[in-house]
């Protein structure tokens, strides 16, 4: 079953503003290119019953008393490596909330800004990813990998550069993204074993300079204290994870690393450069910012499927919005009508949609295998998504929060070459739409 953050490069992103009741607000952003969590706060001093001058240190008392509830979601989202956030960990009781509040008041403030018609204090804050990444650092000895292939001819590098720019495909998928940093990256090769993680890296260098250095540029003047004169250059042949973080490199690249004592040692010290397109480098979010809310109910719904081992489910939640997928729903031929072998798995579904808020609504989305009878497979495929909310509905799920679409064949996941193929693109994929 299969689940879905000196750098001096950083994807940048908006981790949106959030409105705060006492006329407070925060705008943050994960910035990869400067290794920082910049912040804006921002106190509306009307609004929050204070007036200059006799006010202005009750503004700061505020924000500073608020900072950390203002700018703790932001956080949470900060990609820690190909399946997970900062705040998956925290649902996964990996690290507390005291931890990511410790982190945030350890940052720095500017001194309070006023707007021109002194109706806003504003302080600037400022944390390096790096203290985030340090709450994950917990391996003592760096190990090295376990095998060491022979046949290709490699010498002695100075450091590994891999450029992952442009679209890659996914492993495991039928389809192709770019590559998103993340605070922990892993390697691996073509055969998908793994030949680079944070485990493999001297804990003290983790801690202080990361595991890998990114950016958008070849000019390697601009990283020659990372990588040296004379690096491994490698071009990624795809990328893995749920959050597209991982590079996949040939396997004759992977022996030109394994080979050689030398170029192992490349790997404990750090010495990585992942060169990404500019648009990952800098990027705001279109999707709603998670929460810690967000977290635990993905944590607990992944639990549950856990727990049950369902056949051919996964939930997933790559771009802050979780989706539950069944494939291979045993239907009658050509019909919407489920088989009766299925009541298990929709009990499980239901349970696990019986988790979230009672506001909250669902979208189901039928699929089917390309049989080059498109009008006829989308109708088929909605009226298979309406059985499925029907079903839900016996279950206690309200009609009236589900929604239905059929795509047909027209959004595959898998060529549809084979039976097995086939199989994964005859899915419904449920889609739980946040408020």
């Amino acid at each position: 079953m299969k689940y879905g953050f000196s750098f001096a490069v950083f994807l940048c992103i908006a981790a949106g503003c959030f409105a705060y009741p006492s006329g407070m607000e925060s705008q943050t952003v994960q910035n990869w290119e400067t290794a920082q969590v910049d912040s804006k706060i921002t106190i509306d001093l009307h609004k929050s019953g204070l007036y200059l001058p006799t006010d202005r240190n009750a503004a700061i008392r505020l924000i500073q008393q608020n900072r950390s509830s203002l700018l703790k979601n932001a956080y949470l989202s900060v990609l820690v490596d190909s399946s997970h956030r900062v705040g998956s960990y925290l649902a996964e009781e990996k690290i507390s909330l005291t931890d990511i509040n410790s982190v945030i008041n350890n940052g720095k403030n500017t001194a309070p800004i006023l707007s021109q018609e002194l109706q806003n204090a504003i302080i600037y804050h400022q944390n390096p990813l790096q203290d985030i990444a340090k709450l994950f650092v917990k391996h003592n000895v760096p190990y090295a990998p376990s095998f060491f292939p022979f046949g290709t001819a490699s010498k002695v590098y100075t450091g590994i550069l891999i450029d992952a720019r442009g679209q890659l495909p996914v492993h495991g998928e039928y389809s192709s993204e770019k590559l998103n940093p993340c605070l922990f990256p892993k390697i691996w090769n073509k055969n998908m074993n793994l030949i680079y993680e944070k485990n493999m890296v001297d804990p003290a260098q983790a801690k202080k300079q990361s595991i890998v250095f990114y950016t958008g540029t070849l000019d390697e003047s601009k990283y020659r204290d990372r990588i040296g004169t004379e690096p491994l250059r490698i071009i990624a042949r795809g990328i893995f994870g749920d959050n597209r973080t991982d590079p996949i490199i040939s396997n004759d690249d992977a022996e030109r690393i394994l080979a050689k004592k030398e170029n192992i040692e490349l790997l404990r010290q750090g010495k990585i450069v992942i060169v990404c397109d500019e648009d990952t480098l800098q990027v705001s979010p279109r999707y709603p910012p998670e929460d810690e809310s967000f977290y635990f109910l993905y944590h607990d719904i992944e639990t549950l499927f856990l727990d049950h081992e369902p056949e051919k489910i996964t939930v997933k939640a790559p771009k802050n919005i979780i989706k539950i997928t069944m494939y291979d729903i045993r239907f009658v031929a050509d019909s919407p009508e489920i088989i009766p072998d299925e009541t298990g798995r929709l009990d499980l579904i239901a349970e696990a949609l019986k988790k979230v808020g009672p506001n909250t609504h669902f979208l189901i989305e039928g699929h089917t295998a390309d049989l080059n009878r498109p009008e006829s497979e989308r109708i088929l495929s909605l009226q298979r998504a309406d059985k499925i909310a029907e079903e839900l509905a016996k279950r206690g799920i309200e009609a009236n929060r589900m929604k239905t679409a059929g795509y047909g064949a027209t959004r595959p996941i898998a060529p549809s070459d084979t039976a097995e193929n086939k199989a994964k693109n005859r899915r419904v994929e449920i889609t739980i739409l946040r408020d």
